[in-house]
């Protein structure tokens, strides 16, 4: 793959789209490029050229909530049709349209002769497919596929060019490609198609071009016709006046929770507002419509365009209290797919919170586990760390009710599946040959290893896997309380201290004062310094004193890049700036840091390292944090080194910047008060303003603004409206505020 090419990603529900900065996936280019629904490529030829030549391209803009671009590109010096006569460089202007809407494609290309004479042009537009399921794209090898079938051509509103796939699981994806415009000749072919038309385009004529893409994959059909965008875009306004608006007007019918479109985040440095609003762009461009209108985040485009457990379990728990309708989304989804029954294939057990859901040819032939696959052991805690935390901001008694039942499977599987080695941790065992050998955040094979760099052997038990269950099971007891079981409760709590307990005497150095990375198969501790004892702040497992301890470490040298903390320090045999998990930088695993760093009033660690996340949003291009980025050190000002094929956009690295937001403004919602709680709000030198307008809390909505002078932190509210009150809790005392 060509790791220089700059990308275009965009999505709408199950399709998303991958181009080259033109909008296109050209012929030559083996790659991951491509559009593709339910974990399919349907295409990978996607491409128009002028006179035999590629347009130039000029910008980009995103919009619509990350589903459609507007690209601006020009010519070259192309060899001229009349008289012989070349049309010089720069004498077009070529504009392209790409809307993925309802699972379809849309495009409208508009060219504009800016030359003063009349110009003829020859249009070559190029659709191909060969169906490979994502994994094979990704560069696992199969060993027989389906085979492609005759291409089909029709006139129905344009003319549809069909190009079909017959799988080895007996089902036919079909590729529909409908031109609207006359076309002189066409060339087709089981995996491809191209139509070629001839314009004479007189001095500032506009020449426009529409095409629509569809699919169907035996059990589904994307691109219903007679939808209102499809007849706004093909039969309604000329191109200039569908402007961005109007666009998101005709997409509102699908649109699901308004991501942090009533609560207004205004702050005093113009890259943070920037980097809000692409990271709301992101979530919402990832955010899909699964059955039953649960609204998932699908973890990351292009490999991860999918459910995953963990990733979207935190993704919504960084979104609260911002937008509480995707916690209400994600636990539907994750409750609904509770495992059931004991299956080694797919490591599904009563009760397991699932880790990875697919679609593709693959996933229904069991070429691959993710059917879907339960290889995790962090989900099922997590989401009962996610329904505690929902409950706190929205008291919604109805869903806990509807939620209980579930939520009781799970904290049974954590009770009584959770530890394969009956050791009292929660741990894993890698059951499927074809499944994680590794199953916590950092599941690559070699990322949990001893420090002389040996891997360590199953079961593993990770440390904040034990911070998770630490969390959940005190969340739980309260959930348990506010329902009347007290029994459940009491037991819940003793459960809680009896591991904590267990793990300050065998997860704790007390020499050198930081935790384990994990404990292996024969409880030998995996003596390296990794960023997952942060997480154990963000779980409370550990005492104030231990606290302290790993503050220092983590925002120490070897652990602080400059940039943020690294997955391994710098110090440690196995540690590699540029690898996935031993030593890279995730934003979200900082975020998981930065509460934790919050929850223990260690302010200072707190604000060196938003300052470091704050840097790299200074230093991109784009405004987003990645996936993940290399973890060498700062140098002066230069910006942190990319990791080759990180995710972007990616749901957790987005959120990243919201659960960060909240760490520093100290909120919090306690599940039996009445008051939101701003502990030690703390904003930095490089932001002394931050407005939040519209924050819905229970049966209460606020605006309020936070305000830095001479050092500190203060807190105005400017509106309220509901029963909540607010308490401003600092190392000197608490005060109320109304």
């Amino acid at each position: 793959m060509d790791f220089e090419l700059r990308k275009l990603t965009f999505k709408d529900n199950r399709a998303f789209g991958v181009t080259d900065l033109r909008g296109e996936v050209p012929r030559s280019h083996p790659s991951e490029l491509g559009l593709y629904f339910n974990d399919t490529r349907y295409l990978n030829t996607w491409e128009s050229l002028v006179n035999g030549h590629a347009p130039v391209p000029l910008a980009q803009e995103l919009r619509h909530g990350g589903s459609t671009w507007v690209i601006s590109m020009t010519n070259q010096d192309l060899p001229g049709l009349a008289n012989g006569a070349r049309i010089e460089r720069d004498s077009l202007l070529i504009r392209r349209i790409l809307c993925l809407h309802e699972d379809s494609l849309f495009e409208i290309l508009t060219l504009r002769n800016f030359s003063p004479r009349m110009q003829v042009l020859q249009i070559e537009s190029w659709a191909g497919a060969q169906f490979e399921d994502l994994f094979e794209v990704r560069g696992m090898t199969r060993k027989s596929r389906g085979h492609l079938l005759a291409p089909e051509e029709r006139i129905a509103g344009g003319t549809v060019h069909t190009l079909s796939y017959k799988g080895l699981d007996a089902r036919i994806r079909r590729t529909h490609v409908r031109r609207l415009q006359p076309f002189e000749k066409i060339r087709l072919s089981p995996s491809l198609t191209g139509a070629f038309s001839k314009h004479e385009l007189a001095s500032k004529e506009i020449l426009t071009l529409r095409t629509q893409v569809s699919f169907s994959d035996g059990g589904t059909q994307t691109g219903a016709a007679g939808n209102e965008i499809d007849r706004a875009l093909f039969y309604g306004e000329p191109f200039e006046s569908l402007d961005a608006a109007a666009l998101m007007r005709l997409a509102t019918d699908r649109r699901r929770s308004r991501l942090l479109f009533d609560l207004k985040i205004e702050t005093d440095n113009a890259i943070l507002d920037r980097a809000i609003e692409s990271a709301a762009t992101d979530l919402e461009m990832l955010i899909t419509d699964e059955a039953d209108r649960h609204f998932y985040p699908y973890a990351g485009i292009p490999w991860f365009s999918a459910p995953f457990g963990r990733d979207g379990l935190i993704s919504a728990y960084q979104l609260l209290p911002w937008c509480p309708e995707l916690a209400r989304g994600v636990l539907d989804f994750v409750f609904q797919h509770l495992g059931s029954k004991d299956e080694p294939f797919t490591e599904e057990e009563p009760g397991k919170a699932f880790h990875e859901l697919r679609r593709g040819e693959m996933a229904a032939l069991r070429e691959i586990p993710f059917i879907p696959y339960y290889g995790s052991v962090d989900s099922t805690p997590l989401a009962l760390v996610l329904l505690h935390e929902y409950m706190c901001w929205t008291m919604d008694l109805a869903k806990l009710e509807e939620w209980w039942p579930h939520a009781l499977r799970a904290l049974d599987w954590l009770d009584h599946s959770a530890d394969p080695g009956a050791t009292g941790f929660v741990g894993y065992v890698q059951k499927s040959p074809s499944g994680l050998f590794n199953q916590g955040w950092k599941d690559s094979g070699d990322s949990i290893m001893h420090s002389d760099g040996r891997i360590a052997t199953h079961p593993i038990h990770l440390c904040e896997a034990q911070a998770y269950a630490y969390r959940a099971r005190i969340g739980m007891s309260e959930l348990a309380a506010l329902q009347g079981q007290d029994a459940l409760a009491s037991r819940l709590k003793r459960q809680a201290q009896l591991l904590k307990a267990r793990f300050d005497s065998r997860f704790w150095d007390h020499a050198r004062q930081f935790v384990y990375l994990a404990l292996d198969g024969r409880l030998e501790p995996c003596e390296v310094m990794s960023s997952n004892m942060g997480h154990c702040l963000w779980g409370g497992i550990v005492s104030p004193v231990q606290a302290r301890f790993i503050a220092r470490h983590l925002l120490s040298e070897p652990l602080f890049s400059g940039h943020g903390i690294r997955t391994l320090a710098d110090t440690e045999v196995a540690y590699n700036p540029l690898s996935y998990h031993n030593g890279s930088i995730w934003p979200h695993d900082n975020s998981m840091v930065a509460e934790g760093l919050r929850t223990y009033g260690q302010e200072d660690a707190l604000e060196k390292l938003a300052l470091g996340l704050f840097g790299v949003l200074e230093s991109s291009d784009d405004f987003r944090l990645p996936e993940l980025f290399c973890g060498f050190r700062k140098r002066g000002r230069e910006p942190p080194i990319p990791y080759q094929v990180a995710c972007k956009p990616q749901a957790w690295a987005a959120g990243s910047i919201f659960l960060l937001l909240k760490s520093l403004l100290g909120l919090s919602m306690p599940l039996f008060q009445s008051h939101l709680t701003l502990r030690s709000p703390l904003l930095t030198p490089k932001v002394s303003s931050i407005v939040l307008r519209g924050l819905k809390i229970r049966d209460s909505e606020l605006d309020l603004r936070f305000y830095r002078s001479a050092g500190s932190t203060f807190v105005k509210s400017e509106r309220k409206k509901g029963s909540i009150r607010l308490l401003t809790v600092r190392r000197r005392g608490a005060g109320m505020l109304d």
